[in-house]
């Protein structure tokens, strides 16, 4: 599984190598930033906010997470008269059961989360509405980060022009504001959403973490794109959240530049004359 790739998006003249950050507590105290409000194309953080949109909506009883809904592997266009689309192959959930079948929204909320399922995002997209997703955004604080479709929407893309995007500070306050409770009111949903972010397979930030440190994150990545955004600790108002946005780094480069603002990060969080907000 990949993230929705650069055949999706109009191409683009080459951008010059760029890494920006942000660095909070979980209560939002800005403790450390760099061109934090540079907009970038999401990639897959962006998914974030739809769980988070879906947590709220569990909570309030508007949504069961063993309500079944049928897989989809087709979708319509958002722009009128487009044939429907499916992900480009690189893109596909191959894990993704036929068409139709039965999934508990929880199921697909684990599958957007877990594997980065651009499938099972663009079903949650269509059961919330754009509109939950924005007020969650909105609701914790984070300028910069705008969902306005879902994944692989071609037609769209090249009608209307990319319409998901991320700032390094909006990332970092969505993530603060998800593992405080700040935006849903029900434990019990807030331990199942930071569950399935330690869920992660392949850390970005946390991968020179020391053993033994708790962390759930959300990455994203297209060709020329590499983001992160996770939290260290406990969940809650001292947690350190850290996210990274890098444009026109090669891939692996990224990768390493993004751990290692995450080790930086981690280690002098544990000395306290080392942070002056």
């Amino acid at each position: 599984m990949t993230d929705d790739r650069d055949v999706t998006v109009p191409k683009q003249p080459p951008v010059s190598p760029h890494v920006s950050h942000c660095i909070l507590r979980g209560d939002g105290t800005e403790l450390s930033s760099h061109d934090a409000d540079r907009p970038c194309y999401a990639a897959s953080t962006v998914k974030l906010a739809v769980l988070a949109a879906l947590g709220r909506e569990v909570a309030a009883g508007t949504i069961r997470l063993d309500e079944q809904i049928g897989a989809k592997h087709v979708f319509a266009s958002k722009v009128p008269g487009a044939p429907d689309f499916r992900l480009v192959p690189d893109d596909v959930d191959r894990g993704l059961p036929p068409e139709g079948t039965p999934m508990s929204i929880g199921e697909v909320a684990r599958r957007m989360i877990v594997v980065s399922s651009n499938e099972c995002t663009n079903m949650l997209v269509e059961r919330l509405g754009i509109e939950l997703i924005g007020a969650v955004i909105a609701d914790a604080g984070a300028e910069g980060v705008r969902m306005g479709r879902g994944f692989g929407d071609v037609a769209a893309v090249r009608a209307f022009g990319v319409a998901n995007h991320v700032t390094a500070r909006g990332l970092a306050r969505l993530m603060a504001a998800l593992i405080t409770g700040r935006l849903c009111e029900d434990d019990r949903v807030n331990t199942w959403m930071t569950d399935l972010l330690q869920a992660q397979a392949s850390p970005v930030l946390a991968a020179d973490l020391p053993a033994g440190v708790r962390w759930g994150s959300k990455d994203g990545y297209v060709t020329g794109i590499r983001h992160d955004v996770a939290w260290f600790g406990a969940p809650g108002p001292e947690a350190l959240v850290v996210a990274v946005c890098t444009e026109g780094v090669d891939h692996d480069a990224a990768n390493q530049a993004i751990a290692t603002i995450g080790r930086i990060a981690h280690d002098l969080a544990g000395e306290s004359h080392a942070w002056t907000p």
